[in-house]
């Protein structure tokens, strides 16, 4: 099990708040692929994207990127044609928002992970509404696990057991509800950290969440992108 990670260098065309950065960036990987006839026919399709991307960075202390500023945001995915693809596209991307300075590309490799780290909020909804701080951590943690196990065995084609044997303990990082906006709705999750157990299934689905990210929402703004 390995995956890919593309770096990104943008330069911003405006001023953009922090809670719309998701949005910002997921647009444009979605308007990348409309310049490739493979991927224009994967956009529209309601099925795992398997992708994940994080935010720009530097962070501004402010929570406002800069116009004129460059920065970097990471595009990670299952899919090595897929990224190759994305590789390829991404220069010739005109967006109102950014310039695409430039694409690299590499390799990472399986190792061990014992913990993951959500530097971008994981967002868990139930019965389509968010799970917040105070709901049942055994729904939470459940969820995670379930969403995991349900993307790997439609990549990889084989059964795993993620569900019960892959969170050891979970640590939340905020204090507050964080929050994206998207489409005119604020999408509300957590940062966290979590203890992963030894076992191949956890660390099988460790793996993945690197890849694809944690929870739901990945390849639309970005959430649960891991470290």
């Amino acid at each position: 099990m390995n995956f890919v990670e593309l770096t990104v260098t943008v330069m911003l065309n405006k001023d953009i708040y922090f809670a719309d950065c998701g949005y910002v960036i997921g647009k444009n990987i979605n308007k990348a692929m409309l310049l490739d006839e493979s991927l224009k026919e994967l956009h529209p399709k309601k099925e795992y994207k398997n992708y994940v991307f994080n935010h720009f960075y530097p962070l501004e202390k402010d929570k406002i990127y800069k116009k004129d500023r460059l920065y970097i945001f990471k595009i990670r995915g299952l899919d090595y044609n897929f990224i190759d693809k994305i590789a390829e596209v991404l220069p010739f991307l005109k967006s109102y928002d950014f310039k695409i300075i430039a694409v690299e590309k590499r390799e990472i490799k399986n190792t061990n992970i014992k913990n993951l780290y959500t530097v971008i909020p994981t967002i868990v909804t139930i019965d389509n509404k968010p799970w917040l701080q105070g709901d049942d951590i055994e729904l939470f943690k459940q969820r995670l696990e379930a969403n995991l196990e349900k993307k790997y065995k439609v990549f990889y084609n084989e059964d795993i057991n993620i569900v019960g044997n892959f969170i050891e303990t979970i640590e939340f990082k905020n204090k507050v509800v964080m929050y994206f906006n998207y489409k005119g709705v604020k999408l509300l999750g957590n940062k966290i950290n979590i203890k992963i157990y030894a076992n191949e299934e956890a660390q099988k689905g460790a793996f993945l969440a690197m890849a694809t990210g944690l929870g739901e929402k990945n390849s639309i703004v970005g959430a649960g992108f891991c470290q």
